[in-house]
C-alpha cells in the first residue's frame, strides 16, 4: 500500500527572531517494511538545510533559519510503500536474546522498576504472543488517557503511578513491562494512516527470528497496524518530530500540527 503523507508544524512568536534552529525527524523511516519512494523537507522562511541517517535508522534533518520572522513553518512531503509482514508469536517464552540495546534502562524507562509487576502478569505464560497481548491489555486497562497530567519529562513508572497519562506514557510503560522480561522493544514515533491529528507512539517488539511487530498500547491493537513510523529509539528522547531553539527577545509557541495522510493500491 503506499501512501502520502504530509506534516506541518507551525510556530508564531511575539517578537522578531533572528536565528531559528531545527532538528527534525518527520520523514517516513526507511528500512523494515517501508520503502520510502521520496520525500521533501523545508521551512517558510527558507533555511540552511543537511541531513543524515542516526544510530537508529532515522533520517534527520537539521534547519537553520536566519531570516528575520515572527512566523515559522515546518514541513515535509512524503511518499512511502507499505508491506504486510509476517507475525508469528508463538515462540517459546522466557527466550535468551542475548545483549540488546532496546534492554537497556534509560532516563525515562527503567524496567527495573517494572520487574515485579511484569513477573506476575505473565507467571503463567508460555508464548511470546501470550505475553505481548496481557501486558498491551494490562497497560490498558491500567491507564487512562487523558492530557495534561504528564509531559515529555514523566518517566514510565510516574505515569505508571499516576495512573493516567497519553500515547508517549503508555508506549513508555509497555517498554518498561517488556524489557523488564528481557524481550527487547523500541519506542517508535509516527502517525496512524486514520484521521491523524498529530504524531503518536506505539510499540515494535522483536521476536527471536529478528523481525519487529507492531502494537499500539494506547488503541489496543496489535500486527500490521499500517500506521507510517517518522522514527524508532530506546525512549521519546530518541524519537522528538521537533527539536529546537530560536534567539529572539519574545516569547514562541507553537500554533498547530497538520497532518494529513492519503492511501491508494500500490
Amino acid at each position: 500500500m503506499d501512501y502520502k503523507v504530509e506534516y506541518i508544524s507551525i510556530y508564531e512568536y511575539e517578537a522578531d527572531v533572528i536565528s531559528n534552529e531545527n532538528t527534525l525527524k518527520i520523514v517516513p523511516y526507511n528500512g523494515d517494511n517501508q520503502v520510502l519512494i521520496s520525500h521533501e523537507v523545508g521551512t517558510i522562511p527558507n533555511g540552511y538545510k543537511t541531513s543524515y541517517v542516526d544510530i537508529f535508522g532515522n533520517i534527520v534533518y537539521k534547519i537553520k533559519v536566519q531570516e528575520l520572522h515572527r512566523r515559522l513553518e515546518i514541513y515535509s512531503k512524503s511518499v512511502v510503500t507499505l508491506d504486510k509482514k509476517v507475525i508469528k508469536t508463538d515462540y517459546e517464552f522466557p527466550y535468551n536474546y542475548g545483549f540488546n540495546e532496546f534492554l537497556l534502562p534509560t532516563r525515562l524507562v527503567d524496567p527495573e522498576q517494572f520487574q515485579k509487576i511484569a513477573k506476575e502478569l505473565t507467571k503463567s505464560l508460555k508464548t511470546l504472543g501470550e505475553v505481548i497481548e496481557t501486558i498491551v491489555n494490562f497497560v490498558r486497562k491500567k491507564i487512562i488517557y487523558k492530557p495534561g497530567i504528564t509531559n515529555i519529562n514523566t518517566t514510565a513508572f510516574e505515569a505508571y503511578s499516576l495512573g493516567y497519562g497519553v500515547c508517549q506514557d503508555y508506549t513508555h510503560i509497555t517498554l518498561g513491562l517488556l524489557r523488564a522480561l528481557g524481550i527487547p522493544a523500541r519506542y517508535v514515533m509516527g502517525v496512524v494512516n486514520d484521521n491523524p491529528r498529530a504524531t503518536h507512539a506505539w510499540v515494535e517488539v522483536l521476536t527471536p527470528d529478528g523481525t519487529y511487530i507492531d502494537v499500539d498500547p494506547t488503541r489496543g491493537r496489535f500486527y500490521n497496524l499500517d500506521y507510517i513510523k517518522f522514527a524508532v529509539g530506546r525512549d521519546f528522547n530518541d524519537v522528538s518530530p521537533v527539536i529546537g531553539f530560536f534567539v529572539s527577545s519574545g516569547r514562541g509557541w507553537l500554533k498547530e500540527v497538520r497532518i494529513k495522510v492519503e492511501k491508494s493500491a500500490s
